[in-house]
């Protein structure tokens, strides 16, 4: 059984969208029909996660 969190932790996210560039280059790269299926679901539901955490509103400086 996990535990899921009430939010996905703003390092986690940082992570992912540091990784979709790297992973977005992978189309240059041969392989076969299913691994290329699997690598483009894997980047939609990467950005899934990146689209459905918005960035935290900071509080200006004073």
């Amino acid at each position: 059984m996990s535990v899921l969190a009430q939010t996905t932790e703003r390092k986690a996210v940082t992570t992912l969208k540091k990784v979709l560039p790297i992973m977005e280059r992978l189309d240059h790269v041969a392989m076969t029909a299913a691994d290329a299926f699997d690598t483009a679901t894997a980047l939609n539901l990467i950005r899934r996660v990146i689209e459905s955490n918005p960035e935290p509103k900071r509080k200006p400086k004073r």
